[in-house]
């Protein structure tokens, strides 16, 4: 589907609980006057271009560093706090796959090799003002229509606010959301490092040269999780601490949200440790691959040995043989011939 074609900008009310999707900025603009906004919004905006943005920003009063980091899809993550909101940049996964097909919001293959469909980061900036969220997500990215049907099935609409929606993007209301964009990748990781496991006592020498390949390529895509990961765990660790402040921004949120943020945190360590503890595994199995790769060479050289040895066997015995009836056998005066 043609991205100019297709809804780009979505508009959730927090109190009728009500989406409606524009093509156009302008269409996005009747939604804020047809809609009761009063107990909060979020407006999300898929793909922004820079016109978007501009026109976001003078409806918003966005500063211009946000709206710079928006346009150049500004990749380091972090916790910025501007006079009227505050801005939370991160990394969310896209499988390579979905990014070629150009989009869909679909969740990701499990059964797919892990190796074989490798992620692809991509910039979500979430802007969070007293009465709404403005997110700027990217295409094949399906955080957003997940938090919002999480959202209508809330028994309390009332919780619903700005910094709620911030936190649901963050952790999802009953299970992390954008961490949890991290765990098919991860299982899938982790199933393929217990097949190649299972492969290490059973390979042929053959089967050697495809699977060191393949682990090396598993162990950049889990360096490169790890990676992303990091990232966040910094960004949770700033924005937990700007929360509970002394004296904290007013923009800020107060009460337990710092307690579910750091449930998520908890959450982002555990995933971390296990893609660790995967690399680990990853890494002595190529380590006994190796090694097995190793034993077989070294078994060939010793059975080229060998049959060295015996070529020089019969060398000593034969090519001494072959000297002497050759000069006797020749038509010239030999030494000692008369004899």
């Amino acid at each position: 589907m043609d991205i100019k074609e297709s809804p780009r900008f979505t508009c959730f009310s927090c109190g009728t609980q009500n989406t409606i999707a524009s093509t156009t900025w302008e269409g996005a603009l009747d939604i804020e006057k047809d809609n009761d906004l009063a107990d909060g919004w979020w407006l999300d905006i898929c793909d922004a271009t820079e016109e978007d943005v501009d026109q976001v920003s003078q409806a918003l009063a966005i500063h211009p560093l946000t709206a710079e980091d928006v346009v150049i899809r500004e990749p380091r993550e972090k916790v910025e706090v501007f006079r009227n909101y505050y801005l939370i940049s991160l990394q969310t996964l896209i499988s390579s796959a979905v990014s070629k097909e150009g989009g869909g919001g679909g969740g990701e293959d499990l059964a797919t090799p892990f190796h074989a469909s490798k992620p692809e980061p991509a910039p979500f900036y979430i802007l969070v003002f007293r009465t709404g969220v403005v997110t700027f997500s990217p295409s094949g990215c399906s955080h957003v229509a997940r938090v919002r049907d999480r959202a209508r099935k809330l028994h309390d609409p009332k919780v619903l606010s700005g910094d709620w929606i911030c936190y649901a993007i963050l952790a999802g209301f009953d299970s992390d959301d954008i961490v949890d964009s991290f765990l098919p990748y991860m299982e899938s990781a982790e199933r393929e490092s217990e097949a190649i496991e299972d492969q290490v006592f059973t390979a042929r020498a053959e089967d050697l040269q495809i699977l060191i390949p393949r682990i090396d390529r598993l162990r950049k895509n889990i360096t490169h999780l790890i990676r992303c990961l990091s990232g966040k765990h910094d960004v949770l660790n700033s924005f937990i601490k700007r929360c509970q402040a002394i004296d904290r921004h007013p923009v800020f949120p107060d009460g337990d949200l710092s307690l579910y943020l750091g449930d998520v945190q908890d959450h982002l360590v555990t995933t971390m440790t296990s893609l660790t503890h995967i690399d680990e595994i990853i890494s002595r199995s190529q380590s006994k691959f190796l090694a097995q790769l190793s034993v077989t060479n070294l078994r060939l050289s010793l059975n080229i040995n060998g049959v060295l040895s015996r070529v020089t066997v019969l060398a000593t015995i034969f090519v001494p043989l072959h000297v002497v009836t050759g000069m006797f056998g020749m038509n010239v005066e030999v030494p000692g011939q008369e004899i």
